[in-house]
């Protein structure tokens, strides 16, 4: 139970580096933070959308045998990116992500530990090839906060 809490815990902590983008100069929050990569505002428009996405459509999905199937990315990284060059401004982007976020946390909040190991296949596969660890909900956020901590530190260059 302590490796759940752990997780939830980093998913809680995310919300406070967010909340620190604040600070970032408007201009520079809607720069590519390098030639042809996204901008932050991009970035916390992805995480914002996977968090949606992870919440309302692929947590109801994962139980114990099911059978589930990738999303293809860009379908929700295409309007992510499209909704942060929208017009949108920083504060908006960043208090979005922070409500997703704390809904995504108190959803998980609610799972029993059992929930966190049910293993599924995805894709026709039992066994993540990237982790090597079974599919589930523990193993689909674990690759989550790896991804945050790539993101971090991207952000802070």
């Amino acid at each position: 139970m302590k490796e759940i809490i752990n997780l939830i815990e980093k998913f809680e902590q995310f919300n406070s580096w967010v909340n620190a983008l604040e600070k970032v100069d408007e201009d520079l929050f809607f720069t590519p933070i390098n030639e042809g990569k996204w901008t932050p505002a991009e970035i916390i428009s992805h995480i914002t959308y996977w968090d949606h996405y992870i919440l309302e459509e692929l947590m109801p999905q994962m139980r114990k045998d099911a059978k589930l199937e990738s999303v293809v990315f860009d379908a929700i990284n295409q309007p992510a990116s499209e909704y942060a060059s929208s017009g949108v401004s920083k504060t908006q982007l960043i208090q979005e992500q922070i409500e997703a976020r704390n809904h995504l946390v108190e959803a998980l909040k609610e799972k029993s530990e059992l929930e966190f190991f049910d293993t599924f296949a995805l894709n026709g596969e039992e066994i993540d090839r990237y982790s090597g660890y079974p599919h589930s909900l523990f193993n689909v956020l674990q690759k989550e906060v790896f991804l945050f901590k790539r993101v971090k530190g991207v952000a802070q260059r």
